[in-house]
């Protein structure tokens, strides 16, 4: 999961190593190493999530959780850079989310699962980057994304299938980030799939531009990525998402266990004194995706997904922000069934400090359209709602209230 929060400094820059101990004539470059983190703790009630019960009946009730990483992930970083003369700077970011309630580490236990990558960066040629790391189109897209600012993770797309709200992290990566000029910039993302053999599996690839000058910012991206499940989600037991068969209550397990990803998304947002309006639009194709495998088809078929939100953003003061969004999450496929999913986010954000925050968010959803989910009772086909990250309701309606507490350092 990826979220844009300024880290805040605990250490500063080392000290030049003492002459004496220094090689003759070799000035030491200034170098910084900080770290950085959220840890964000919250409690989430779910009017009705699908259950079994032990005599091995299906049924459904109203739930109270304590739920970790709502409106921003739990996590710790490192990141520094080196000075190394030029113009040019060596820079570095090991970054790990974990589970608040458990401290666990979130995606199988990977020790830098949201970032770990080195790069050189320059003023006048831009930065380039080798590692894990997210793929330029959602570092264009994701900002326009209410789950990114304001709406926590239950307030993102479903299944994160176009991948707004980073559920994607791209192994063996190379990245270039090109200088701002005018307020434009591009960036382009290549991962190594690593297969002797089989040049373009787990490959892929992203590209996009951006403009930022205030009040007004733009996005458009593009992402191809081949094998998504064991490419970048974890494989099998290690994703976590809403399509993800290690978790026991996701509707739709295996859809994002397909031959290749594709998703191409426009977004861009507007600030008139305190009011911010974003809107953003993503097209996603899943192609041979094994959900809909059988004996007569067993390389399954493909789903895709169009995906509208507009979003809106009050600062009612300094330290309060109101926030809203609607959702349109559509999707087709080559077999049967074309669900809709209509979602509404209502937030507020109170700030106690320039560090710490409380937060309150509510999330409607309903389901239209013809289902392609299963009725654990009957065994035909159903659509249940289910909020992101939650599990589904026995209805095609779902309600979620969540309030919790952040602290970033």
């Amino acid at each position: 999961m990826k979220y844009r929060t300024t880290p805040r400094s605990i250490a500063v820059a080392v000290a030049t190593l003492a002459a004496a101990i220094s090689a003759p004539g070799i000035a030491h470059a200034e170098s910084s190493i900080t770290l950085y983190g959220d840890i964000d703790a919250g409690i989430t009630y779910t009017n009705n999530q699908q259950v079994t019960h032990a005599d091995g009946s299906v049924g459904g009730g109203h739930n109270f959780q304590f739920t970790g990483g709502n409106s921003a992930p739990s996590r710790f970083g490192l990141t520094g850079s080196e000075d190394i003369g030029g113009g040019t700077a060596v820079t570095f970011k090991l970054e790990n989310s974990f589970y608040t309630g458990s401290g666990s580490f979130v995606q199988g236990g990977t020790l830098f699962n949201q970032n770990a990558w080195v790069g050189l960066t320059n003023e006048s040629y831009g930065t380039l980057t080798f590692g894990r790391q997210f793929d330029s189109y959602t570092n264009a897209l994701a900002p326009y994304a209410s789950s990114i600012t304001w709406a926590t993770l239950y307030g993102s797309h479903i299944g994160d299938v176009d991948n707004l709200n980073a559920a994607l992290n791209l192994n063996n990566a190379v990245q270039y980030v090109s200088p701002t000029i005018a307020g434009f910039s591009a960036s382009g993302t290549y991962s190594l799939g690593g297969v002797a053999g089989d040049f373009s599996q787990k490959r892929g690839w992203a590209v996009s531009a951006s403009y930022n000058n205030a009040p007004f910012s733009f996005g458009i991206g593009y992402l191809d990525l081949n094998n998504p499940l064991d490419a970048a989600l974890g494989g099998e037991q290690g994703y976590i998402g809403d399509f993800a068969c290690s978790n026991a209550t996701a509707m739709y397990c295996e859809l994002q266990n397909a031959h290749s990803l594709k998703a191409f998304g426009v977004g861009g947002s507007y600030t008139f004194g305190p009011a911010t309006v974003g809107l953003v639009y993503t097209h996603t194709r899943l192609d041979d995706s094994l959900y809909f495998a059988s004996a007569s088809q067993p390389q399954g078929a493909d789903a895709r997904f169009d995906i509208v939100e507009v979003n809106a953003t009050y600062a009612v003061s300094p330290a309060l922000l109101l926030g809203a969004a609607y959702i349109y999450n559509s999707m087709k496929t080559d077999t049967s069934g074309s669900p809709k999913f209509h979602q509404v986010n209502l937030g507020a954000t109170y700030s106690l400090s320039k560090r710490t925050s409380l937060y309150a968010v509510g999330i409607f959803q309903k389901a239209a359209g013809s289902g392609i989910g299963v009725d654990a009772v009957t065994g035909q086909s159903a659509n249940y709602a289910q909020i992101p990250n939650l599990p589904n309701s026995t209805t095609d309606r779902q309600l979620s209230f969540t309030v919790g507490l952040k602290h970033n350092f």
